[in-house]
């Protein structure tokens, strides 16, 4: 981190993906950069817009969370190491040019710089389909980042040998597939960030639609709103829009 930038900054792109400024780190997270009619927003930041970046981390199998085709024209992907949840997020990667590709089972570290630490976080697991939470870490700062963050049961473990964190970013909108809840909702996200004892937090993906009578959206950023308790400061951020945290 240079004298004067933040110990962290987002920019929210579209559903689950952000830009994710930690120290010397800039990760961007569940790629989505597609026009889609099943969403109320869309990306404002093109694939061409893109910092060179230090990784990219997947937590999520399902293509609205890793739509890897549209960062075949990103130029670094030679040389941007690419963390995913399974193996089943792998090919996609490759077929989109990235050559540095590696599961990250739950428990495991890569050392992005020589200031930052990725950690794999435990979430679910649905015959296989495994869908993982991370930390990033650096001197100044401690970020969860939640794509598809479901089961608050392992963040609770997580939290019994884990530090808290500065800023949580998950999901809130508690969408639901044929009646199966896929995600967390507002008031659920909110009780995560109390878990991990972090006062800020940053919410993603609610831009769904509901599709009767496949998919329905159950909470969204008014619950989120009535949910507010205590100290946590909510950022709500637009397509495109970024947050610095103050030093």
């Amino acid at each position: 981190m240079t004298s004067g930038s933040p110990p962290w900054a987002v920019t929210r792109i579209a559903n689950a993906c952000v830009l994710l400024e930690i120290a010397d780190a800039v990760v961007l997270t569940d790629p989505w950069f597609v026009k889609s009619w099943a969403f109320n927003e869309h990306a404002t930041v093109a694939v061409e817009d893109l910092p060179p970046l230090t990784a990219i981390i997947g937590s999520h199998w399902v293509r609205d969370h890793w739509g890897m085709a549209e960062l075949a024209t990103y130029p670094h992907r030679a040389t941007t190491p690419v963390y995913v949840a399974g193996e089943n997020m792998v090919e996609r990667a490759t077929e989109a040019g990235f050559t540095n590709v590696q599961v990250l089972e739950w428990g495991q570290t890569r050392r992005l710089t020589d200031q930052v630490t990725l950690e794999a976080i435990a979430d679910h697991d649905r015959d296989g389909l495994i869908t993982t939470n991370y930390a990033l870490t650096s001197p100044e700062a401690r970020i969860f980042y939640g794509g598809e963050t479901l089961e608050l049961a392992a963040l609770e473990r997580y939290r019994e040998s884990g530090d808290a964190f500065d800023a949580a970013i998950g999901p809130i909108n508690g969408m639901r597939l044929l009646g199966r809840q896929l995600v967390v909702t507002a008031a659920q996200m909110m009780e995560a960030t109390r878990i991990l004892e972090a006062p800020v937090l940053v919410p993603i993906h609610y831009a769904h639609r509901s599709i009767w009578p496949f998919v329905k959206v159950g909470s969204s950023l008014t619950d989120l709103r009535e949910a507010r308790d205590g100290d946590i400061r909510i950022v709500e951020l637009q397509a495109g829009e970024r947050y610095a945290a103050s030093l």
